[in-house]
């Protein structure tokens, strides 16, 4: 994905100058748009300025309320359109990429077209990117819609025939989450552009998704992209190359949005994953034994569908003596030895492999030719992947097993690199181009060094502006000073707890709750304890993983105006309600990552034997960026006001305590006693 810039010299306009005269008291954002002035939003785009001129990296922590989308947007614009450099922006969440395209890029662009000295940035070209399995290809849905995907099932054919409508009528980027609900994987499959059929040759931008969108990237000063995209282009190899700068784009330059994501999202997509219901419908679509269809029926042989299905067989037992043997009652567990999977698997594996090439040279049908030949390099990664997991081969990298799914019957192989620092300093902040990285959490007490250890970058100017909302008028903080601790012998004593103290907290607000749990367990325990007494009340209380997606709970949230939501992972960052809608908060408990997990137990080794504490080192820093995002759901405007309620005594009890409480906002809180509450609540 080389970017061919134009030759043509930049028009010389003093970049710092226009954005002053747009950020200023009284500036084009406060004219044009009706802003207020923030001086904190100045001091930001200010910085921008000076990281994209001297071509820098930066660290900026924006707090809640500053407005760092326009911030980096204005003069990152600004910069591409002088200097024909395309600035990538990435994201981690749908949420933010929307908000980008339909609220804030429309903003600037009125900005820009507002004053004679801006109008020559007016007319940038903007383009969202995702991976190309997300995009309908127009030739594979015509090749499918003819009869060449006659191995679909009668319902899967009916969704192959919704997704031509939709084609038709109300694709708009032609990716699948535009369609509600999204078709199912095995159909998508069919017709997505991940596919060598999907090519310059065979497609035109007129009529391919994908290469419409290629076509609008090749163009454009503004690319956005998500985190996860990003990093598994650069996982592999992705780029301009060593002869130019730029990470993506030739001489691009990027801003991370969300930055604080960047560790995990890097680390999950910069590793492998192999699952067992991956695998096992990519060797059904080849061939299902049991309906006699699949894609080798165009050209295969007999011994060609016997291969198959000794594959298919062969995986199944493979993963299932994993499941039993291996898992057995846990549901994730490492791996440390070599030689401690049954090999069995490859031999069928290879075999399947074998045909296929052979098929692949075979075939005179160029179309069945070339899927067939995508296929064989489909095998030839499982092949590849199932080996070095196999073999453990990266001694840089952790590799595990564990279930997921909604029945715990999916089984995947995972890795993940132990060194993402050093992976990101060489892929990513060694090349000639700025990197600007902002969030409302990445330091602590004012420092990024945590954050720059977990990513590898060493030279960066680290920033700073707090929130401009009055958290210390418009929050209140209780803390509960005698809450149980959840372990042992207290476990049915902190539930009856937890219970007693949301139900009391809740009933007694104004406006809906938010509770934030760190584990599922606790969640559902307090779901089902909660629900038949608040129907009673006539309210109502939803929770994480209950039927609705996270977007859809906001909603509900926003529209009844005094629901009890509770949620857990996801929601203690990006969930995003204003007003009395949201009046409380409730921390259940400090969000500690789970030390058993086979990255921590495998970054906890390594840091004991180098004489380190893994707690200090990475389990305080890590929660304590999780703790100031789960406070910030509250406060989302200036207008707003609520009360956060912190139920882990250890807050108060342990000497850790002090890391978390020097990061309240405002600084003051409240003791409160659960004896006092649950008495209030049982007399009721």
């Amino acid at each position: 994905m080389i970017r061919v810039l134009d030759s043509e010299e930049p028009v010389g306009v003093n970049e710092a100058d226009l954005v002053e005269s747009i950020f200023k008291d009284g500036g084009s954002l406060m004219q044009v748009l009706d802003f207020e002035h923030r001086a904190e939003q100045t001091e930001m785009a200010a910085a921008v300025v000076d990281s994209l001129q001297n071509g820098t990296h930066l660290l900026f922590e924006a707090g809640t309320g500053v407005g760092k989308s326009l911030a980096y947007l204005i003069p990152s614009l600004i910069h591409a359109v002088q200097n024909k450099r395309p600035c990538v922006v990435a994201t981690n969440t749908i949420n933010l990429q929307e908000q980008l395209l339909e609220k804030d890029i429309p903003a600037v662009r009125q900005v820009f077209e507002s004053d004679e000295k801006y109008k020559m940035f007016a007319d940038f070209k903007c383009a969202l990117l995702v991976g190309r399995a997300n995009y309908l290809c127009s030739t594979r849905l015509h090749r499918a819609l003819s009869g060449q995907s006659d191995f679909l099932d009668g319902g899967q054919r009916k969704e192959l025939e919704r997704i031509a409508e939709w084609a038709n009528d109300g694709a708009v980027e032609g990716i699948r989450q535009e369609m509600s609900p999204p078709p199912s994987a095995v159909v998508w499959d069919q017709v997505n552009a991940d596919s060598s059929l999907c090519s310059n040759k065979r497609c035109h931008p007129d009529h391919c998704c994908y290469r419409r969108a290629r076509a609008r990237v090749e163009g454009a000063s503004l690319v956005i992209v998500n985190h996860s995209l990003l990093f598994s282009l650069l996982g592999a190899g992705f780029g301009p190359g060593d002869e130019e700068g730029g990470v993506l784009f030739a001489d691009d330059f990027i801003v991370f949005d969300e930055a604080h994501e960047m560790p995990d999202v890097a680390s999950d997509h910069l590793g492998l994953s192999i699952s067992s219901w991956a695998l096992e419908t990519f060797l059904r679509r080849l061939y299902n034994p049991r309906r006699g269809k699949g894609l080798l029926k165009l050209a295969g042989r007999l011994s060609d569908f016997e291969a198959v299905e000794n594959a298919i067989q062969a995986v199944d037992d493979f993963f299932q003596f994993l499941h039993v043997e291996s898992l057995g009652q846990k549901d994730r567990s490492r791996l440390v030895e070599k030689g401690r999977l049954p090999m069995e698997v490859f031999p069928p594996l290879s075999l399947v492999l074998r045909k296929l090439v052979e098929l692949g040279e075979l075939c005179e049908d160029e179309t069945a030719k070339l899927e067939i030949k995508d296929q064989a390099k489909r095998m030839q990664a499982y092949l590849h992947g199932l080996s070095e997991v196999f073999d453990l081969k990266n001694p840089d990298a952790v590799y595990w097993m564990e279930r997921t799914g909604k029945k715990n019957q999916i089984i995947h192989l995972r890795s993940a690199p132990l060194k993402v620092a050093e992976i990101l300093r060489e892929e990513l902040f060694a090349k000639q181009s700025s990197i600007i990285m902002t969030s409302a959490t990445l330091t602590r007490k004012g420092k990024a060094d945590s954050f720059r250890k977990e990513v590898g970058v060493d030279e960066a100017e680290d920033r700073v502006v707090k929130s401009p909302f009055d958290y210390e008028n418009n929050m209140q903080v209780r803390i509960m000073s005698d809450f149980p601790e959840p372990q042992g012998r207290n476990r049915a004593l902190y539930l009856k707890c937890l219970v007693k103290a949301i139900d009391s907290a809740a009933r007694s607000m104004e406006g809906g709750t938010l509770v934030l749990f760190t584990n599922y367990a606790d969640l559902e325990y307090c779901y089902h304890n909660l629900r038949g007494p608040w129907s009673k009340l006539g309210r109502s209380v939803y929770a994480q993983g209950q039927g609705f997606s996270r977007s859809e709970l906001r909603n509900k949230m926003v529209e009844e105006g005094d629901v009890l939501l509770l949620g857990a992972e996801s929601f203690w960052k990006g969930f995003d309600a204003k007003g009395p809608c949201l009046s409380q908060v409730i921390l259940t408990r400090l969000p500690f990552e789970n030390p058993g997990h086979p990255i921590m137990e495998a970054k906890t080794e390594r840091l004991e034997a180098e004489g380190k504490s893994s707690f200090m080192e990475i389990t305080i820093p890590k929660a304590v960026i999780r703790f100031r995002q789960g406070i910030g759901r509250l406060i989302r405007s200036h207008t707003d006001v609520g009360d956060l309620l912190i139920l882990d005594s250890r807050i108060l009890n342990k000497r850790y305590g002090a890391h978390f409480l020097s990061e309240l906002p405002g600084g003051g809180y409240e003791l409160e006693q659960i004896g006092e509450m649950m008495g209030e609540v049982e007399t009721e």
